[in-house]
């Protein structure tokens, strides 16, 4: 197969449509906020009925593909879903949202978030995230203008981080990690965390990723990270119906239809050493 003529476009719908901008007008942001609680999820959504709303589809996604799929890439785990605002974040931070590898201050005069807590920019209008995404998408630098990426993309990030200390375990010294995650292989999983942060793919590997994901996953800070949430966020969005925004078919089917050359690149996210 003839990577270069991979077109992202494929089946592409955006997915914002009037409905669900007058759906989101709607939104109740406790039900939300208690929706999430019933499922050990502590949440903080301000005033924003967008990320709200996103939060709430994302929800609905991912407890549907677990039921159709019994994949624990879809068994969300996370502790809190917020928002920030850059002024008073404890670091200098670019972005739609992240995740946390591990316990630690985020919020000044705040205490710290617990491992695999995910946090959104504070933003007031779907439409105005839409417009972003498609450009970044049209730049060649994103996997998906979906309006529900950056918010899939933040969660996978949290599934990843939750398949690493699975698997190898946590020998750091927070008690709530320490707690949630039994030892693993060698437990070393905070190790494997670093290591990855710095782990990078080859030249002609991130013309494949850049071809298929868009550059943004081809940068090398946290690149193992960043593949797998835009792989999968990808995945994902291609499979959202574009009237509701829930999935129609099982993303992880069009796994199977990547070149080999990019699915060889899938495969060293789960057996990197």
């Amino acid at each position: 197969m003839n990577i270069n003529k991979i077109n992202k476009n494929i089946n592409f719908q955006s997915g914002l449509n009037k409905k669900l901008i007058e759906q989101c007008k709607h939104t109740d942001i406790n039900k939300v906020k208690s929706d999430l609680f019933l499922k050990n999820i502590d949440s903080d959504f301000k005033s924003s009925k967008s990320v709200a709303f996103a939060v709430s589809k994302v929800l609905s996604i991912f407890e549907l593909l677990l039921d159709k799929t019994k994949k624990n890439i879809f068994k969300i785990s996370t502790p809190n879903i917020m928002i920030y605002s850059k002024k008073d974040l404890d670091f200098e931070f670019e972005g739609y949202g992240f995740c946390l590898p591990e316990t630690q201050l985020v919020i000044k005069n705040k205490s710290p978030f617990e491992t695999g807590s995910v946090f959104y920019e504070n933003e007031n209008s779907l439409e105005n995230l839409n417009e972003k995404i498609e450009k970044s998408f049209n730049n060649n630098k994103r996997s998906s203008s979906h309006y529900l990426a950056p918010f899939i993309h933040e969660i996978l990030h949290e599934r990843y981080i939750d398949f690493i200390y699975s698997k190898y375990g946590y020998e750091g010294n927070c008690p709530y990690t320490q707690k949630k995650y039994t030892k693993g292989q060698n437990n070393n999983g905070l190790k494997v965390m670093q290591i990855l942060q710095n782990k990078i793919f080859s030249q002609e590997e991130n013309n494949i990723i850049s071809n298929i994901l868009g550059s943004y996953s081809s940068y090398p800070k946290n690149q193992y990270h960043e593949v797998f949430a835009e792989t999968f966020t990808k995945l994902i969005c291609d499979s959202l119906s574009d009237k509701t925004s829930l999935p129609i078919k099982n993303p992880l089917d069009k796994l199977k239809k990547y070149p080999i050359e990019f699915l060889n690149i899938i495969i060293k996210l789960f057996y990197y050493s």
